[in-house]
Parts: C-alpha cells; sequence; structure tokens
C-alpha cells in the first residue's frame, strides 16, 4: 500500500519558496545601494522567482497524485518540510530570512547563494515525488537556479 501525494500539496510546497525568495530578492535590490549591477541581478532574481511561482501554480493540476511508499513517507514529509521552512526561512542562520539591517552586497550574494543551494536540493526532491510527464518541467527550474547561482558567485568580490 502506498500514500498518495496530491499535486497541489507538492506544489503548494515550491510556492511558498519562491514567494518567499522573491520577497528577499526585492529587499536586497532596495538595499544594494550604489551598485547597480547588484540591483539589477537582485531585481532579476526576484522577476525569476515570481515567473517559477507562476510555474509551479500552473503544476499543481497536472500532477494529479504521486505515490509514495509508506516506509518512506515519514522521511520525505520530513525532509520536504525541514527544507522549505526551517532550512530556507526560520533558523536564525537561514539562507533566506530578510536582509539584514546594514548587509553588504557581498553578504547579500552569499546570502542569495545559499538560498538558490538550498532550492537546488529541494527541487531534486521534488523531481523524485512528480510523475515522469512533468521532471522536464522540474528540470527546467533546476538549470535555470544553477543559473542563478553562476551569476551571483560572479557578481561576489
Amino acid at each position: 500500500m502506498s500514500i498518495q501525494l496530491s499535486g497541489a500539496d507538492i506544489v503548494d510546497l515550491a510556492v511558498q519558496t519562491e514567494v518567499r525568495g522573491e520577497r528577499f530578492y526585492r529587499e536586497a535590490a532596495g538595499a544594494a545601494g550604489d551598485r547597480p549591477q547588484a540591483r539589477q541581478l537582485f531585481s532579476y532574481l526576484a522577476g525569476e522567482e515570481l515567473r517559477h511561482k507562476r510555474l509551479f501554480e500552473g503544476l499543481s493540476g497536472t500532477i494529479v497524485v504521486t505515490e509514495i511508499d509508506p516506509t518512506t513517507w515519514d522521511e520525505a514529509v520530513e525532509y520536504i518540510m525541514a527544507t522549505v521552512d526551517r532550512a530556507f526561512f526560520s533558523k536564525p542562520d537561514a539562507p533566506i530570512r530578510a536582509v539584514p539591517l546594514g548587509a553588504t552586497v557581498d553578504e547579500m550574494l552569499r546570502q542569495a547563494i545559499e538560498f538558490e543551494k538550498q532550492t537546488l536540493l529541494y527541487f531534486y526532491s521534488l523531481r523524485d515525488l512528480v510523475q515522469p510527464s512533468n521532471v522536464p518541467i522540474i528540470d527546467k527550474v533546476i538549470a535555470e537556479e544553477k543559473n542563478h547561482i553562476h551569476r551571483l558567485s560572479a557578481m561576489r568580490t
């Protein structure tokens, strides 16, 4: 017997990640000060997060149902919840809480890189849970997240 996880359940977690990421990037763009390249990159990434959010929202009706073996259910749910909430947003050292007051652009870039790395781990897990027909969509987002890391890394001083 397996447990069914709805597409809406899976996608809602991804959507929340994108919403929080967009919020961070908008704050970072506002805090970039006299670094127009950083401000432009953060604004671009905020738009990317919004685009990904819309992409995932469109997926919720197509994923329908994913079956998970009950022996791995607790582990899967624990990992997903820890990754999305605790690892990204709740811990004091979480990669994407809010832009700290007085943060330098380099500190914001480092924080953004850590967030993008964590989202990659999450999307790789999500990839294993979606139906095969949706894997290419998740793969596209994964490739875009990797590109974000490269662009952020190139901006570091």
